[in-house]
């Protein structure tokens, strides 16, 4: 049986440990069990990038291309529209002042923007350099290293720090 790499998500846990996890399981995750709200409670292995009070922005561990970025709010929600219109304009407005510095930071045509909302039940905006069509349908990159994560996070944050997001 294939997998796609969007039916698994990868859980961590405090000490680093990575778990797959299937759709149907984090279909019945609550707010205690979301990675992605250990994350914005600063718990979990993950390469943060930027962040304000409500939302974070780091890399995402399978990434399409380098420098595939994942921007949520720190608040937990299921689904983009059930945001409150404020943080649902505010998510929009940081996805696009991201898109400058991760373009400028790998050297990309254009970022790509997924918003699906399966692989974990909260809402994440993938920001994906691309350089040409059809990227956004490639299956994420494994076995990338703490060195070429650390390495494109410096990139990306340099960028960002230039443009005083």
């Amino acid at each position: 049986m294939k997998i796609s790499r969007r039916q698994f998500i990868i859980a961590g846990t405090s000490v680093g440990v990575f778990t797959l996890v299937s759709q149907n399981q984090t279909a019945a995750q609550n707010k205690s069990e979301c990675v992605f709200c250990e994350f914005a409670s600063k718990r979990g292995k993950f390469v943060k990038l930027w962040e304000d009070k409500n939302f974070l922005a780091f890399l995402d561990y399978r990434p399409i291309t380098e420098g595939h970025t994942l921007l949520i709010p720190k608040q937990h929600f299921d689904y983009l529209f059930d945001m409150p219109d404020k943080l649902y304009g505010k998510i929009l407005k940081h996805a696009k002042q991201l898109s400058k510095p991760i373009k400028t930071a790998m050297d990309a045509k254009r970022i790509g923007v997924i918003i699906e909302g399966f692989g974990v039940n909260h809402v994440h905006i993938h920001l994906v350099p691309i350089n040409k069509g059809g990227e956004l349908s490639k299956k994420g990159t494994v076995g990338v290293t703490e060195e070429e994560f650390a390495k494109t996070a410096e990139k990306i944050k340099s960028k960002i720090s230039e443009n005083k997001i």
